[in-house]
C-alpha cells in the first residue's frame, strides 16, 4: 500500500512531518523524497523534462517517471514494504492520470485560510536551518508564496473532481495529523 503526501503550498503544510509520522507508526514505510529525485534527475540528465511545478515545463515527464519507479520496486520487492511519496510536484489530474490510486492513500495538503505573507511569517518562525526557504529572501519568497496560492486553488478544485483528500492545515495542524494517522491505521487495517 502506498502513501501518497502532497502539500500545497509547500511549507508549513505539514507533509515532510506527517511523512515522519507514518514512517515512526509503521517501520516497514519507507520515505520517497520527490524533490531529491527531481533535483538528482535535472543535474544528471538536464535534457530529460522532469521538474518542479515552479519549472513551468511544457511537458514534465516527472509523473510518469515516478509511476514508473514505485511499479518497478513493487515488482522487484513485493508489497510488504510499504512508501510514503513525499512531494508536491504532481498535480491531482496527473496523479489520476498516471498512478492506479486503488491502493494507495492519497492526501493533497493546503493552507488555503492563510495568506502568503502569514506563510512567509510561519516559515521564518518554524523553518529549520537546513530549508531551502532560509536561502531566500523575504521577498522571493513571498513571490514564491502567491505563486503557489494559485496553483493552490487548482488542487482544491482538482481533488473534489478527482475524488482525492485535499486537507487544510491552516489550523490545528498537530491535532489533524493525529486523526489522518487513525485514519491511516483504519485503511491498512491495524
Amino acid at each position: 500500500m502506498g502513501i501518497w503526501v502532497s502539500p500545497f503550498i509547500l511549507n508549513l503544510c505539514g507533509k515532510t512531518t506527517f511523512s515522519k509520522m507514518i514512517q515512526k507508526e509503521f517501520n516497514n514505510y519507507q520515505i520517497i523524497e520527490v524533490d531529491t529525485i527531481i533535483s538528482a534527475l535535472q543535474r544528471t540528465v538536464p535534457n530529460v523534462p522532469i521538474g518542479f511545478i515552479h519549472d513551468n515545463l511544457k511537458e514534465n515527464r516527472l509523473p510518469e517517471f515516478l509511476n514508473l519507479f514505485i511499479q518497478k520496486n513493487i515488482n522487484k520487492n513485493g508489497k510488504e514494504l510499504g512508501f510514503i511519496i513525499n512531494g508536491d510536484s504532481i498535480l491531482p489530474e496527473d496523479l489520476s492520470k498516471y498512478f492506479d490510486l486503488k491502493d494507495m492513500i492519497v492526501y493533497y495538503f493546503v493552507t488555503e485560510k492563510l495568506s502568503p505573507k502569514q506563510i512567509l511569517e510561519n516559515c521564518r518562525k518554524f523553518d529549520a536551518k537546513e530549508e531551502w526557504t532560509t536561502r531566500r529572501s523575504d521577498d522571493e519568497l513571498l513571490n514564491h508564496f502567491k505563486f503557489y496560492k494559485d496553483i493552490e486553488k487548482k488542487i482544491i478544485k482538482d481533488c473534489k473532481m478527482y475524488n482525492i483528500k485535499c486537507i487544510d492545515t491552516s489550523e490545528n495542524r498537530q491535532i489533524l495529523f493525529n486523526q489522518l494517522l487513525d485514519e491511516v491505521k483504519c485503511e491498512l487495517n491495524i
